[in-house]
């Protein structure tokens, strides 16, 4: 990485915390409560492990969705901001995924338009109100994790043809938020539209492989609501 590119991405990020920096003086709201602050699971560091093995709701509220991953950093965060006290933490950690979302929309613009572009989708992506909700809130942080799978596993898959590094993009975006499933279409949008396009056997390898992972996701997903 050359120092332009390295000033493009600190702008970007900068970019990407300073209009919302104003979220850490917000407390804990509506979802919030139900997810984070009464709720036993993210209570002890054994939460992150825990989070696996758990629905995202509660059980009493439904229970009918399966995100680990935002789950056990919520448990960290309560470790490390000693519990309620220090709101301002969690939602500090939402911009800090905010900013590394927006990085790599940014770095994905570069690499397939030029510098000016990255610059512009970086900022547009960095101050755009439609993430006002996903930041500000701090069970919004599973909409941030998410799009960094699907941007990294884009990433991956289109750029380094990578398929490993794809297909764990892609299950920490599903271990997130289960939206993340959007990954492989905007990546084959992308091979379509000729960006990067690997040979046939290489592109069967990563269907391959998200079958595999979506397949697993799901088989623990309802493994686990089901329970």
């Amino acid at each position: 990485m050359d120092s332009r590119d390295r000033r493009l991405y600190i702008a970007v990020a900068v970019c990407a915390i300073v209009p919302h920096v104003v979220a850490l003086w917000n407390g804990f709201a509506m979802d919030d409560l139900y997810i984070i602050v009464w709720n036993p699971l993210v209570y002890s560091l054994s939460g992150v492990g825990k989070a696996f093995a758990a629905p995202y709701w509660p059980p009493d509220l439904g229970g009918q969705m399966y995100r680990p991953l935002p789950l056990a950093t919520y448990a960290i965060d309560w470790a490390i901001a000693g519990g309620t006290r220090h709101p301002a933490w969690f939602h500090a950690v939402n911009l800090m995924w905010h900013a590394a979302v927006t990085v790599v929309v940014a770095a994905l613009a570069r690499r397939w338009v030029g510098f000016a572009a990255g610059l512009i989708a970086g900022l547009l992506f960095a101050v755009h109100p439609v993430h006002v909700e996903a930041i500000a809130n701090v069970i919004g942080r599973g909409e941030l994790m998410a799009a960094l799978g699907v941007c990294v596993a884009v990433y991956a898959a289109v750029v380094k043809d990578s398929i490993g590094w794809s297909a764990l993009a892609l299950g920490v975006g599903l271990l997130s938020k289960e939206n993340a499933v959007v990954a492989p279409a905007l990546i084959a949008w992308a091979w379509i539209v000729g960006m990067s396009r690997p040979p046939r056997a290489r592109m069967l390898a990563h269907v391959g492989s998200w079958l595999a992972i979506m397949a697993g996701y799901r088989s623990e997903e309802r493994r686990v609501v089901e329970e």
